[in-house]
């Protein structure tokens, strides 16, 4: 049965909720198995949009089911919200998700620490807000709760009252919710996601399932935001590339494939390097059109053109052999399109990042390509066709519009032009 992956082949944004979703009518399981509530997943059923956060991006009037692994760092209260969205238009669905009982929680803690350490920053990252790296840092640091001690009220009050000394002690002060709140507060969602008929299941359970049907792997923000490779310290907290997938027990050589997302530009939210980061008019005229703004924060993303350096790096450091490409249609109407091809590193010329640390030095090398009207236009394939020859992966798919069904396979768009 086929196991295929999907991740973020820039810096987060590209569309990856969209193109699990088309993908999902193909697949028994959906696997979330990195991030948190600071990715915005946005999928269209019909003429609705829903934004998922935390819940895999299922298809809901099919019978794919949804898993979240171990790798997640979970806020209830917002997965609890999502659910009950869902609930209204699509009764009973909350029993097609399972949770695996090794997956961090995320407290309201985890989000007045968050705040408290972005305004100490001399730089700030530019965080969500959303408790992430707090969450990842206790869960390093063994300071945290799992899932499974809600199952536990003895061990749960024990370990509230370790990790409030702990923080009480690191800023020398109170925090807004009391550990008795706190308790309050958890008991309620555990109640609330056994009300709604959620599963809670372990990776170590699903082996045999996962491996006698089709899955496939929503990663969460991109590849230049990963921790270990992204553009640190401006990264999220968790892995955001195909070996993210160790977290629910597979091997990336156990991938039929790892498609990368990628914009047919480049954003960027928060702070950090952008080489091609582009603050003309042309700019703004992008993020207007192509409604570039957070579906977590509604902080407006930072605009450049499409960067190849960076994709090629995304390419290796995540094992890309397949392109999905999206909004090709922002660009519409351009006369024409700059391509970076290269960096100048410190007077060196580089095709390829050899570090995160060269896209701190990085001065952008430009082509120009002549623009399209319409992505059903040979000057669209020409880019398309540049961009896999630069980088030596096939586009696959095209994604035309924000609603799931507008995609095609690059075959649709030959026999369109």
């Amino acid at each position: 049965m086929k196991k295929l992956a999907v991740v973020g082949a820039q810096w987060g944004d590209e569309g990856k909720g969209k193109v699990v979703n088309y993908f999902s009518r193909d697949f028994e399981w959906i696997v979330r198995f990195s991030g948190g509530a600071n990715a915005g997943h946005t999928i269209y059923v019909g003429d609705k949009k829903y934004v998922n956060h935390l819940l895999p991006s299922i298809n809901p009037v099919i019978d794919s089911k949804g898993f979240l692994g171990a790798g997640m760092v979970i806020d209830v209260g917002q997965l609890v919200e999502e659910l009950k969205i869902l609930e209204r238009d699509f009764p009973g669905i909350s029993s097609r998700f399972y949770l695996d009982p090794e997956a961090f929680i995320v407290l309201p803690w985890h989000k007045e620490e968050d705040l408290l350490l972005e305004k100490m920053r001399k730089v700030p990252i530019g965080t969500t807000g959303r408790g992430i790296g707090p969450a990842y840092t206790d869960k390093a640091s063994r300071e945290g709760l799992k899932l499974f001690v809600l199952f536990d009220e003895a061990l749960l009050r024990e370990r509230l009252e370790a990790i409030y000394h702990m923080k009480r002690s690191k800023y020398n002060r109170d925090f807004a919710v009391s550990i008795e709140e706190m308790l309050v507060y958890l008991q309620g969602f555990r109640a609330e996601l056994e009300r709604l008929s959620v599963n809670f299941t372990s990776a170590v359970d699903m082996y045999r399932v996962f491996r006698s049907t089709s899955v496939l792997f929503e990663g969460a923000q991109g590849v230049l935001l990963d921790l270990d490779f992204g553009t640190y310290p401006f990264v999220t907290s968790g892995a955001c590339m195909a070996h993210g997938v160790s977290s629910v027990g597979f091997s990336t050589f156990e991938l039929d494939g790892v498609y990368g997302v990628l914009k047919a530009y480049t954003t960027r939210v928060g702070a950090g390097p952008f080489p091609t980061e582009e603050s003309s008019g042309v700019g703004d005229l992008l993020r207007e059109r192509g409604k570039e703004f957070g579906a977590t924060t509604g902080r407006a993303r930072r605009i450049g053109w499409l960067d190849l350096p960076a994709l090629r790096y995304a390419k290796i450091r995540s094992g890309l052999t397949g392109l999905v490409i999206t909004k090709g249609d922002v660009l519409n109407g351009l006369d024409e399109v700059k391509i970076c091809v290269a960096y100048d590193v410190d007077g060196v010329v580089k095709e390829l990042p050899s570090t995160s640390y060269d896209f701190f030095r990085a001065k952008p090398i430009y082509e120009t390509a002549s623009g399209w009207p319409v992505t059903d236009h040979v000057n669209f394939l020409k880019y398309m066709t540049f961009i896999e020859r630069e980088t030596g992966v096939e586009i696959d798919y095209i994604s035309y519009g924000p609603k799931t069904e507008e995609m095609k396979t690059s075959n649709d768009l030959i026999m369109n032009i």
